[in-house]
């Protein structure tokens, strides 16, 4: 019987670490059925199923719905990503049948198509900052990446964004080399935020991104954990959210030893 235990340890161990790996809701409802029903599961084996059955009575069968219905939620929700990505949803129809008037009605779902395909996670992330939209705004409680493509072009197209959807798209597929980036001395704080990131993506490694932090008077480990693409777009949200990037730019330029008068 110990090998029996062991497998439902395994089990609920499973389920926890892919909750703490991906804390979503779907996740959520898995961990607590899987483990709700291998507690029942040992509590019954180790009292006596028939006279607990017997005592539990009527309850138990709300339990094991309950249990089922968890159940059912988690593996939807595991399955859905895989079912929208093979047919479009009404979401991605409404959005193809609202599309603005530049351009043919096929090529939001191509676009669709492109940025499940080809954009990871964060490249994700990044064209939400690019586009300079609230992650609030368009981020799904589940955080089903599906759900938040269609959030992120639904938010553009009524922003009359669009076009600079899919440029932003593109640039984060085949991003600028350095020597087509503007020129430190020509950037300023109006400029485009997405000429930022492309920047210090191109120019600065994560030791130095840290000490420019640091020099900043930042707090490197405040910021988002990850990637040197993580950390830019977040010490970059940091800065825009207190009106710094200013700040920012002068310290560049003072380690280019570019005068503040140029």
């Amino acid at each position: 019987m110990s090998w029996i235990i062991i497998l439902k340890l395994l089990v609920v161990a499973a389920a926890l670490v892919m909750f703490v790996r991906r804390p979503s809701l779907v996740w959520g409802v898995g961990l607590l059925s899987v483990t709700t029903a291998v507690l029942l599961d040992t509590f019954l084996g180790t009292f006596g199923r028939e006279e607990l059955l017997a005592e539990f009575g009527f309850f138990f069968y709300i339990i094991s719905g309950a249990l089922f219905a968890g159940a059912t939620v988690w593996v939807w929700g595991l399955l859905r990503p895989v079912v929208e990505t093979a047919v479009p949803t009404a979401n991605t129809e409404q959005i193809i049948e609202n599309k603005p008037t530049r351009g043919p009605a096929f090529d939001q779902q191509m676009l669709y198509d492109e940025i499940r395909s080809r954009l990871g996670r964060e490249d994700i992330l990044d064209l939400i900052f690019d586009l300079g939209l609230n992650e609030n705004d368009v981020m799904p409680l589940d955080q089903d990446t599906n759900q938040l493509v269609l959030n992120i072009m639904d938010r553009a197209a009524a922003n009359g964004q669009s076009g600079a959807l899919a440029l932003a798209v593109e640039r984060i597929l085949t991003p600028p080399p350095p020597e087509n980036l503007p020129r430190l001395e020509k950037i300023d704080s109006d400029s485009p935020a997405t000429i930022l990131r492309h920047y210090l993506l191109a120019h600065y490694d994560l030791t130095q991104l840290q000490n420019i932090a640091a020099a900043l008077h930042i707090d490197w480990e405040r910021l988002a954990a990850g990637s040197k693409q993580t950390k830019v777009r977040s010490l970059l949200l940091y800065l825009y959210r207190r009106n710094q990037v200013g700040e920012l730019i002068d310290q560049l330029r003072r380690l280019a030893g570019i005068s503040a008068d140029t």
